[in-house]
């Protein structure tokens, strides 16, 4: 029956759609509207199917009829958050019709990365210049890129003060820098020091008490002369 549904679609010059059940497996939704050449079709029920038996089939088609069901698709893959299978789906409908705005609207939601969903706005805004959702989705994304490069250059600032700091708290002077200073006298030092602190306070005492003992014979002596000059001096 399969081979027979796709030669007739080959004669019609038509492709085929594959058309999986609502309630399919994952191996069978994943090729949910896959457009293959009649010839080249995998054969029904798909070998690789997860609960058999399986009933998927396929559509002919001309291509505005299947942009749009796979348009409809990506929209509630979208809705549902099936992120992935939103993106692919998506992506057959660009392949189909490049030009096709709602697809590089939807696909600027669920693009891989910011730089990619900035890529699609792009695209729906050359295509519909006054698409207002898609301006200022652009905006936003623009004003995020920009502010996560301000924070990835900061963390870098930030990453580079603290290994300073780092540096700094872990850094310690070379033992060659360090002055040798002498440790206090101890108790044994301090006892054999005693006699020679003893002797020098002696000396001391010894040399203040000699001071005015030789002041007053110098002061004699010079009194002595002064006479002695004058008597020489009448005489």
């Amino acid at each position: 029956m399969t081979g027979e549904m796709l030669a007739d679609l080959a004669n019609r010059g038509l492709k085929a759609m594959f058309v999986a059940r609502p309630d399919a497996c994952r191996v069978c939704r994943s090729m949910q509207g896959r457009v293959f050449d009649p010839l080249e079709a995998p054969a029904l029920p798909l070998e690789q199917c997860l609960t058999p038996p399986c009933r998927c089939w396929y559509e002919g088609y001309d291509s505005r009829a299947v942009v749009s069901r796979l348009l409809r698709a990506g929209m509630d893959a979208v809705k549902r958050q099936r992120t992935r299978e939103a993106r692919e789906l998506l992506y057959q409908v660009i392949d189909l019709d490049e030009r096709n705005e709602l697809a590089w609207l939807w696909l600027g939601e669920v693009a891989p990365g910011v730089d990619e969903r900035i890529v699609c706005l792009e695209n729906v805004l050359a295509i519909n210049p006054g698409n207002q959702l898609a301006r200022e989705g652009l905006r936003r994304l623009r004003l995020r890129r920009r502010e996560t490069g301000r924070g990835q250059r900061a963390a870098r600032r930030n990453k580079q003060a603290r290994e300073a700091i780092a540096e700094i708290r872990h850094w310690r002077p070379k033992v060659s820098t360090l002055r040798e200073v002498e440790p206090p006298p101890g108790p044994d030092q301090r006892e054999s020091l005693a006699p020679l602190v003893t002797g020098v306070e002696l000396a001391r005492e010894r040399a203040s008490t000699a001071a005015p003992s030789e002041g007053s014979s110098v002061s004699f002596v010079v009194v002595f002369l002064w006479v002695l000059l004058i008597t020489v001096f009448l005489a």
